[in-house]
């Protein structure tokens, strides 16, 4: 335990041994803790009115940067309103002059431990691309149209080809002119995953391919 291997390190090295509210009530919090994990069928209903666990969704969509502490603070505030006559929250947490954010975390981690037996986190975490930079001119990117309709005009078949990619170079346009549609970056890409078989590959990035490897 990082307390008493402070105190260890401290005695055995005759070294200096500073104690903040937030060491020792972390400490504390997580014999209460332990408690309440070792006797959570004989506890429940002094938290609890349910019978079976609850499940706890969050969503969060930030592919960029993910804050873990945000996460927790947030399946804390949904817990906390299952919980029935005891705030929790407010007797667990640590409120301490010295507190900071890691030891607030850390001790709502340990609120979380605490009625795990009673419900069921799920923290859903989305793919996406955070950015994307469209190179070059303006220029460049309508000449792509243009070649799209000199394609055309050699009666090679390929309307059916042609016609997704118009609508694709379209949107990259009106994005480079800063007029994006966030839904059709979206759905650049996505995979599905079938019965037993291998991922699909859908999403309108597969449009740039006339055929696949059957042809």
């Amino acid at each position: 335990h990082g307390l008493v291997a402070a105190v260890l390190q401290a005695y055995n090295g005759h070294q200096h041994l500073c104690f903040s509210p937030d060491d020792i009530w972390l400490t504390i919090a997580q014999g209460v803790n332990s408690h309440i994990n070792l006797y959570s069928d004989k506890y429940k209903n002094k938290f609890v009115k349910f019978n079976e666990n609850q499940k706890i969704i969050l969503n969060d969509d930030n592919s960029l940067k993910r804050d873990w502490s945000k996460c927790i603070k947030d399946l804390v505030k949904e817990t906390s309103n299952y919980i029935e006559k005891i705030d929790l929250k407010s007797l667990l947490e640590c409120d301490f002059s010295t507190s900071t954010s890691t030891t607030i975390t850390a001790s709502r981690v340990i609120l979380l431990d605490s009625i795990k037996n009673y419900f069921s986190y799920n923290i859903e975490m989305f793919c996406g691309i955070p950015k994307i930079t469209l190179e070059g001119k303006l220029e460049d990117w309508l000449l792509i149209q243009e070649k799209l309709i000199q394609l055309r005009n050699l009666n090679l078949d390929l309307d059916f080809w042609l016609n997704d990619l118009d609508s694709i170079i379209r949107q990259f346009i009106e994005t480079f002119k800063g007029n994006v549609d966030e839904q059709f970056w979206k759905n650049i890409a996505r995979e599905e995953y079938g019965c037993g078989g291998p991922p699909e590959l859908n999403g309108w990035i597969t449009k740039f391919f006339p055929y696949d490897c059957e042809g």
